[in-house]
């Protein structure tokens, strides 16, 4: 899959925050993507295509399961 500066990405598997994709980069026939967010975009990491997800349009609601709950408790503090 191909993805592309500024789309809105989501871990495939486990859910996880939204995040914007900063920068592509193939590398031996793998695409790498890094990836930004957090209130202020302080949070950077990068990731395997295949591990991405697009994220459907602005306002679709968000995941409520286990994942979801657990991850939310884990990050709250960003939002502070």
């Amino acid at each position: 899959m191909t993805f592309h500066v500024g789309d809105v990405v989501q871990l495939r598997y486990g859910g996880g925050p939204s995040m914007r994709v900063e920068k592509t980069v193939t590398s031996n026939g793998n695409e790498w993507v890094t990836c930004i967010w957090g209130a202020n975009n302080e949070c950077h990491n990068y990731f395997a295509a295949e591990m991405l997800q697009k994220m459907e349009a602005r306002g679709e609601p968000r995941g409520t399961g286990f994942m979801a709950r657990l991850w939310d408790s884990l990050t709250s503090w960003l939002r502070t």
